[in-house]
């Protein structure tokens, strides 16, 4: 199958079906991609797309779910809480399982990394963050846009996936590999140059930053 030309799956939640793209082979090594959360998810769009093309080409099975709630799922975001965006990782596992027989590994950015934590398998993660962070800059962006906060950035979050936000945080665990850019100071297995997309005011991407990921993953994937 060719890396530009990916299907459009379901993975079934509590009976509801989700969609989730399958970029790639169903054999060899396969990748559970989790997208930044929220206007992050946006900004990240080209540089998501560009990781799971590029993947594939190296013969990689990539994953990407819409999480309920967001992309073309067809739950409203207030109807959802997060212990329903950590499900839904869980039955993402149990499709690519049941598609490929293979267990995959987990490759997630920033606001992402939060629900690999129940996870033993390998993973890898790009400039992770907390979810008190995320709510802090939604809220931030709210006030500096002059709407309404309890809405930030147009979503009406429940009070359910506010309050897991506010107690997730990135676990620690020896099989996780973790990138950060080099202008952040955190502890990572390795700082790269690259600008920080996710902070953008408008959509964009880094075509060398990319490549640099896709080398990084391809490299530990198979490590």
């Amino acid at each position: 199958m060719s890396g530009d030309a990916p299907r459009v799956l379901t993975y079934d939640l509590s009976g509801s079906p989700e969609f989730v793209l399958h970029h790639g082979p169903n054999g060899g090594p396969q990748l559970l991609v989790l997208q930044p959360l929220f206007e992050e998810m946006n900004r990240c769009r080209a540089l998501v797309s560009a990781l799971c093309r590029g993947l594939a080409r190296r013969g990689f099975g990539c994953w990407l779910p819409d999480l309920p709630g967001c992309g073309e799922s067809p739950r409203a975001i207030e109807d959802v809480r997060w212990n329903d965006w950590s499900a839904s990782v869980e039955a993402v596992e149990k499709r690519i399982r049941a598609e490929t027989a293979h267990a995959p590994a987990i490759v997630s950015i920033r606001g992402g990394s939060l629900l690999d934590g129940q996870h033993p398998c390998p993973r890898w993660r790009l400039s992770p963050t907390s979810g008190r962070s995320l709510l802090s800059d939604l809220r931030r962006s709210a006030l500096m846009s002059g709407s309404d906060p309890s809405t930030p950035s147009g979503y009406r979050l429940s009070a359910g996936l506010v309050e897991g936000l506010q107690q997730a945080d990135v676990s620690v665990a020896p099989n996780i590999r973790t990138l950060r850019l080099a202008s952040d100071d955190r502890p990572a297995d390795r700082h790269i140059e690259g600008s920080p997309l996710w902070r953008r005011p408008e959509p964009t991407s880094d075509d060398i930053l990319a490549q640099c990921l896709i080398d990084d993953i391809a490299l530990w994937a198979t490590s």
